[in-house]
């Protein structure tokens, strides 16, 4: 199994060339087509002027030159590329790359930056493309990609749908792993319900699939899910962890509530997520 299509959104943050290195070392290893894609009203971080025609068209220049120089980074990277822009305010463009990340395996996108201007809307941005692309999406930390190519890596399994359909579409990436951890975190609510999340099921499936793997178990006593996710992330010492996203379009608020949210605002390693 491999990625034939994939979209990256492109942005002036300084993340920015992490996440294209990222893009196109998985573009590569995949021969896969990558499309590079930038908001055209997105305000460019060093921007503090309040002109609302200004800041317009100073946008619109920066994602044409980041698409531009997307273009031209590519032409010597052995990968089959192209690019555009996205015209619209916030709903409208996000709307626009949900409805473009539909035709692609897997949509590359930054970890909402809590310090940037932009904070807000790359987090709405985010839900509206989790909720409406039907697709994948790869989280790249605002802090930088610890190791490109990925040889270690974490899922989160709880046994829910959602989780189910992250692993399975982050198949293509846990294949050129080295190992891949599944993590049950046995909380008291799951150990109360004595559901049987079928971990060692699961671990005989990614078997077949070529995937070497290992179960961990942790009781997490007292801390929250999250935190014990982060620290077996650390301990482990992963590349990208693989998490459900929950939620519902009727329940947007929901998508990133809890441990999904938590985990995007504390993101130590590049995250995968699948709705």
């Amino acid at each position: 199994m491999s990625y034939r299509s994939m979209l990256v959104l492109l942005d002036d943050s300084k993340c920015n060339t992490d996440r294209l290195d990222v893009a196109m070392s998985i573009a590569k290893s995949h021969g896969a087509h990558l499309t590079g894609v930038a908001l055209e009203t997105l305000k460019p971080q060093y921007m503090k002027s309040t002109d609302e025609h200004y800041i317009k068209a100073e946008s619109k220049r920066v994602a044409d030159s980041l698409v531009n120089d997307f273009m031209a980074r590519s032409e010597n990277a052995g990968i089959e590329v192209d690019g555009f822009t996205i015209e619209g305010n916030d709903d409208i463009s996000a709307g626009k790359m949900a409805h473009h990340g539909r035709n692609v395996d897997l949509v590359i996108l930054p970890q909402p930056n809590p310090d940037s201007r932009n904070y807000s809307r790359m987090l709405s941005f985010s839900e509206e493309v989790m909720l409406y692309s039907g697709r994948p999406i790869l989280f790249m930390p605002y802090i930088g990609a610890k190791k490109v190519p990925f040889q270690k890596a974490m899922v989160s399994y709880d046994g829910t749908p959602a989780a189910t359909r992250a692993i399975h579409d982050a198949i293509p990436i846990l294949k050129r792993c080295n190992d891949t951890a599944i993590l049950v975190v046995e909380s008291q609510k799951q150990l109360e319900s004595k559901s049987d999340v079928q971990a060692d099921s699961l671990s005989k499936h990614l078997d077949r699939h070529g995937i070497h793997n290992h179960v961990s178990r942790v009781n997490p006593g007292k801390s929250l899910v999250p935190a014990v996710i982060q620290n077996e992330s650390f301990n482990q010492d992963i590349d990208i962890l693989v998490v459900g996203g929950y939620g519902t379009p009727s329940l947007r608020q929901k998508i990133f509530g809890s441990v999904t949210r938590n985990l995007l605002e504390t993101m130590p390693v590049p995250v995968l997520m699948a709705h």
